[in-house]
């Protein structure tokens, strides 16, 4: 057999369903074998980071549902395979599990700068969990299945394999044979311990007893481990609450009695201010990154750590533990709940203290969302997303792009469904929502999927339209346009003086966009337009784009500065002129 139809094979025995890719000379092989595999559907993306996203919203989507998936992206050498970092290093950085797998020149002329050759090994080795290269179609097989085996155990991530074309046409020698039943990889050095210590949970339940201000950290591990029930049975039966990282919301219900909302950098005031005043932050799934903490001496200073993480790396990286517990976030909340030395406390005084937090924006906020116009009368994006987690009952699955309107979807949708938020977050990648969205969709076929982006991001993987529009991919897509790059805007309006520089932007006419795609397109100036216009694309079968003209004054906060403390979030903010041509005098608190 062929190198080709190993790959192929491989992929299909490992339950791949969906191919996302790009084709090109050092890949056509493998390409020209896949309409031999009924099986997989490939499904073609109009630039190759449009592919890897696709990748990641697949696997991400997937996680909660009964078919678990591994997202796959395939394209070619050189340019084709550079074209798929940005999608594979925002996977590196959120912990995602993916395959991509490259075609490379023949092995004869291998480091002789042929055409399209690029070091595609090298250059993704640093944002990769491992990287491959098969020298010969016997290992083709076994190779895949180990990678999808390194992708997916203890903290997922990506895993490159990076195909020869000579390898992909020879064939194996006549005795070959592979078991993939039969098949345990040999990987010396890999570590994995999902199960925690009992000593260590013994403890932590030490500290948690004594604990009389504690309170919960919900982050990525937990979606990954599929554990939100768990730790909302966790939370419920000892009383702490509960703060989110941007990549732990919709682990629960985000109006759980006990859900303070998202910490950090643009996180709740009750959220962070609750952190400064704790004795105890149990930390689940989390890597503690820079707009968690903020000013890491002043961090939490009073505060012991239990911190729960599959990845022994990250503890004790940023901030020190008093408890560490390298396990799966869910074996570990499964041992806790098992613990009868836990105990339970009313909290009554801190869950006042934490009440005072949560009146400090609360009426401003309120008031702000239910006005829905800014000082030009233009729309507000938090109003925006008020009203379609109002219509959609913060059911539906939300895939923001990056940017201010990635906040305001972070903190004024209502998540109810587990595991419905899918963000770039370490990377920050703007142009990720609308691949990912499509991914998200193929994994989550009977629930509604929406791409939330500001008018810069969407432009950056615009022409995945065309991969919407070729394959019918049913997803609502929202562009929340303020004629700026919005969070860069806010910083120059905060930091700068505001010197607005290279953030002021014309976009083009995106309904003739969407009409060329064969799209449905709306616009929305107004309101009163709002809701109608959101309960269009519900009722609407197929895609949609809803463009919204938005407020360019609007500001997401709180916002703590970076390099900044929690001692230096601030609250609110004034500008004199509504005039966002001109440089506007204003005050922060």
């Amino acid at each position: 057999m062929t190198g080709k139809t190993l790959v192929l094979r491989a992929l299909k025995d490992l339950g791949v369903r969906y191919l996302f890719g790009y084709t090109g000379g050092a890949i056509m092989p493998i390409f020209d074998e896949i309409e031999r595999f009924d099986d997989m559907t490939f499904l073609m993306a109009r630039h190759e980071q449009g592919a890897a996203f696709m990748a990641q919203g697949l696997t991400r989507g997937a996680l909660s549902t009964d078919r678990p998936e591994l997202g796959v992206c395939l394209s070619t050498s050189g340019p084709g395979a550079m074209n798929l970092v940005t999608g594979i290093a925002d996977a590196h950085m959120d912990s995602v599990a993916m395959l991509a797998i490259t075609g490379q020149v023949a092995t004869g002329v291998i480091a002789t700068d042929a055409f399209q050759e690029s070091d595609v090994v090298g250059v993704m080795m640093p944002i990769c969990k491992q990287t491959y290269m098969p020298l010969s179609p016997e290992e083709v097989e076994s190779t895949v299945h180990e990678a999808f085996y390194v992708a997916k155990t203890g903290r997922g991530g990506p895993v490159l394999i990076d195909i020869p074309k000579d390898i992909q046409n020879n064939e194996t020698p006549a005795d070959y044979e592979f078991a993939a039943e039969n098949f345990t990889p040999q990987l010396p050095g890999f570590l994995y311990s999902p199960n925690p210590e009992t000593d260590a949970i013994k403890r932590a339940a030490d500290l948690i007893n004594r604990s009389e201000r504690p309170l919960l950290f919900c982050g990525h591990g937990v979606i990954n481990a599929n554990a939100g029930a768990l730790l909302r049975k966790f939370a419920e039966k000892m009383n702490i609450p509960i703060a989110f990282t941007l990549h732990g919301l919709s682990a629960l219900p985000l109006d759980h009695p006990l859900s303070l909302g998202m910490m950090g950098m643009h996180g709740t005031v009750e959220s962070n201010r609750a952190i400064m005043e704790a004795d105890l932050l149990i930390a689940l799934g989390m890597r503690f990154d820079d707009r968690v903490t903020g000013k890491l001496n002043e961090y939490a200073k009073n505060a012991d750590v239990i911190h729960v993480e599959i990845d022994s790396s990250e503890i004790n990286k940023n901030v020190a533990t008093s408890v560490a517990i390298n396990a799966d976030v869910a074996r570990t909340l499964e041992a806790l709940l098992d613990e009868p030395m836990l105990t339970y406390k009313p909290r009554r005084r801190w869950f006042s203290m934490i009440e005072e937090f949560r009146t400090v924006m609360a009426a401003d906020l309120e008031e702000e969302i239910s006005r829905g116009t800014g000082s030009g009368g233009k729309l507000l994006m938090k109003s925006i997303v008020h009203q379609l987690s109002e219509l959609t009952g913060g059911r539906d699955l939300i895939v923001p792009d990056v940017g201010q309107h990635q906040m305001m979807a972070a903190r004024f949708y209502n998540y109810q469904t587990e595991n419905s938020w899918f963000a770039s977050g370490g990377a920050g990648t703007m142009g990720a929502s609308l691949p990912m969205a499509i991914g998200v969709k193929l994994a989550r076929p009977n629930e509604r999927v929406w791409s939330i982006s500001g008018d810069g991001g969407f432009q950056m993987n615009i022409q995945e339209l065309g991969t919407v529009m070729e394959y019918g991919i049913d997803i609502k897509i929202l562009i929340l346009n303020n004629g700026h790059l919005g969070m860069v805007r806010q910083w120059q309006t905060f930091f700068f003086d505001e010197r607005y520089a290279g953030t002021p932007m014309r976009s083009p006419n995106f309904g003739l966009i969407a009409e060329a795609y064969g799209i449905t397109y709306l616009k929305v100036e107004k309101l009163e337009d709002v809701k109608p216009a959101l309960e269009a694309a519900i009722a609407h079968t197929g895609a949609i784009v809803v463009e919204f003209v938005c407020e360019p004054n609007e500001f997401i906060l709180p916002m703590i500065p970076a390099g900044g403390g929690f001692n230096d979030m601030i609250t609110s903010f004034s500008m004199n002129s509504p005039d966002t041509d001109e440089a506007d005098q204003g005050g922060a608190s």
